[in-house]
């Protein structure tokens, strides 16, 4: 009777967590679209401050060199060019995406800093939409069998022994 509990509370878990994963994903998109805006801007600025001294960008980047601040910021500027070009690529084909690719390219690539900002704002709520209520059935069934394997795993050796001692 206590497995059976543990079980259904595994699966119970298991739902919560996953029917969370629809919403997360939504509002991760929010939080790259907000982090391309904001890097479009920075790029839009180097350009044109590039443009203005008659440079192009890289010639631009080369030129800060020299002292310890001008080459901190010319690693900040090129790692901002370089996630710019990954926001670029990855936000429409996010936009346009379903609860469930957007979810699977959330785990396949997912970009640190946005990930690491949507979980801190992230607020889990109830299951609303049939996305999240299969979210939610998947998970119930992931963390039945989960719970179940953990469950069964301390009795293992136990069973293997007395199969043994049964076939001697």
């Amino acid at each position: 009777m206590i497995l059976r509990v543990l079980t259904l509370a595994g699966g119970i878990i298991g739902a919560g967590v996953a029917a969370q994963g629809p919403g997360f994903s939504r509002a991760y998109v929010f939080e790259l679209e907000a982090a391309e805006r904001t890097l479009s801007g920075v790029v839009a600025h180097f350009d044109a401050a590039a443009s203005a001294a008659g440079l192009d960008r890289e010639a631009a980047l080369a030129r800060l060199r020299g002292s310890a601040l001008l080459e901190r910021r010319r690693i900040d500027l090129t790692r901002n060019l370089e996630r710019h070009t990954t926001l670029e690529a990855q936000v429409p084909r996010l936009q346009t995406a379903g609860p469930f690719l957007r979810s699977y390219y959330l785990l396949r690539a997912p970009d640190t800093e946005a990930l690491h900002a949507t979980a801190q704002m992230f607020l889990p709520t109830a299951p609303r939409s049939r996305a999240e209520v299969i979210f939610a059935a998947i998970g119930f069934v992931a963390g039945t069998a989960f719970a179940r394997l953990l469950l069964w795993l301390p009795t293992w050796p136990g069973r293997y022994c007395r199969r043994r001692a049964l076939r001697s």
